[in-house]
């Protein structure tokens, strides 16, 4: 049985908003986040940098296999920590990774079928991409959490960005035009420095990971945020009848 998460924190708009409450929890945590992502990211970067000598369109392949494979476990292992955090808890290295191998299977699948789906999407035509890039944002946070075995959650993520989607575009722009910025800087860098070799090709992949951890926080942010409000919206009618009772 696919486990899902239950005593969900409630995430109420601050000040910032989303996009504040995403950065803040990536600069609370950021060693952690750190952390986590060197353990997942690390050893898959050494052997991909020490283990094959030629890069060819095959080995272009086979990191983009290795990464849907191995570096997808980072997702859900980040999410169950943050929201561990978010209860007000410390946070489990161990935890972290026995919930994120538990869906790793399912995250791989998912993380797929989105790429697949969004990439159709944009090589039809820009509009149907970045429909289908609105839809499966929240998929990240959804397969994290929820028990996929009993729902659909390509579904479950379309219907949730229901009547956000310009304010889900505004901000998948922000995070993601941040992160390319700090990777070009980085990758013009390590290019100046002309130190490029298997150590310091780890150490920018593990930086460029780490700061796409943002997107995967930002799923969450909108997850958690949504799930308040229709629980907020559910809970009102009962409230205003035992008002008038």
């Amino acid at each position: 049985m696919i486990p899902a998460m239950t005593d969900l924190p409630e995430l109420r708009s601050a000040k910032g908003g989303v996009l504040g409450l995403t950065f803040s929890l990536f600069i609370k945590n950021a060693g952690m986040l750190l952390l986590l992502t060197a353990i997942t990211v690390v050893p898959v970067e050494l052997v991909l940098c020490y283990g094959f000598n030629e890069l060819s369109i095959d080995s272009v392949l086979r990191d983009t296999i290795v990464s849907l494979l191995f570096l997808s476990l980072l997702t859900p292992v980040v999410v169950q920590y943050l929201i561990e955090r978010l209860r007000g808890g410390k946070g489990s290295i161990a935890g972290a990774y026995r919930w994120g191998l538990r869906k790793w299977p399912r995250i791989i699948m998912y993380t797929f079928l989105q790429s697949v789906i969004v990439s159709a999407g944009f090589l039809l035509l820009i509009v149907p991409g970045l429909f289908m890039y609105v839809r499966l944002l929240l998929l990240p946070a959804v397969v994290s959490i929820e028990n996929t075995s009993v729902m659909n959650p390509l579904e479950s993520s379309r219907t949730m960005a229901q009547g956000r989607f310009w304010a889900i575009i505004g901000l998948g722009l922000v995070t993601n035009l941040f992160t390319l910025l700090l990777g070009l800087v980085a990758d013009k860098l390590l290019n100046q420095l002309d130190l490029i070799n298997g150590f310091t090709v780890t150490l920018y992949y593990l930086f460029i990971d780490w700061i796409s951890v943002l997107g995967t926080i930002l799923s969450l942010v909108l997850y958690l945020q949504i799930r308040t409000e229709q629980k907020r919206e559910a809970v009102q009618p009962v409230e205003e009848a035992t008002l008038h009772a």
